[in-house]
């Protein structure tokens, strides 16, 4: 899909990997339009990149993005990345906790891919682009909620895939690894990710994604940091 002039709605897209994507996105003369709950971030982001339109709104609230989408009317590409994490034993996560991870991971996804979907249909014309995990694919200790919601994505977005493939609206999941944002930190969880994947760096990956051959699609592509032996490094 060609970017330049194309009208994309972030969600998730005042920091972190959203962010490095709207920059990519205006970069590339698209129309971005960043949704995000943060009002602070999104000051932040709009002086980054004057050229983006920013909405402040919850995805795990149907009426706050469905209000988003009819203001900004045809949305050509939609990325699905808004995202919460919870980590730990099940037992200890508090039903508040486990709602709003389901709420804003899996929920919101769905919420956005539905405000977007009859007007993609009328025209026979769009993108959705869907962030998961790695977690997505693969269940880990201390994750249960949170890969659930991530699985759920994956089903989700192997399901519309296939409900569109008649359609000219193409659907594709991404699932990248650790990336160095503050994802962790914003849950209480404190790591050590700064060798982690740049979100700058992953964040091309996904436009690769979005504009190549229109008679290609990436349905599923997983992005992993290369680990490299120290002696590669050292030469010893």
């Amino acid at each position: 899909m060609k970017l330049k002039g194309a009208t994309v709605l972030v969600t998730g897209g005042s920091d972190g990997l959203g962010f490095s994507l709207s920059k990519a996105l205006v970069a590339k003369g698209a129309n971005v339009h960043i949704f995000s709950r943060s009002q602070a971030n999104l000051d932040k982001a709009a002086k980054a990149l004057p050229l983006a339109h920013i909405y402040q709104g919850d995805v795990s609230d149907p009426q706050s993005i469905e209000a988003v989408v009819k203001k900004i009317g045809q949305i050509d590409i939609l990325i699905n990345n808004a995202g919460v994490w919870l980590e730990g034993p099940l037992q200890n996560y508090s039903i508040e906790e486990i709602d709003k991870t389901i709420g804003v991971n899996l929920n919101g996804v769905i919420y956005a891919t539905r405000a977007v979907l009859p007007s993609m249909l009328q025209r026979d014309d769009g993108f959705i682009l869907n962030v998961s995990s790695t977690s997505g694919l693969v269940g880990r200790n201390d994750q249960s909620v949170y890969a659930a919601t991530k699985f759920g994505v994956t089903g989700f977005t192997k399901s519309i895939q296939d409900d569109l493939m008649k359609t000219n609206i193409k659907v594709a999941g991404f699932y990248p690894g650790g990336m160095a944002t503050k994802l962790f930190a914003k849950a209480g969880n404190l790591k050590d990710n700064t060798d982690w994947m740049n979100t700058d760096e992953v964040a091309e990956v996904m436009v690769f994604m979005l504009e190549h051959d229109e008679t290609l699609l990436m349905n599923q592509v997983v992005l992993n940091k290369r680990q490299v032996k120290m002696s590669q490094v050292t030469g010893k």
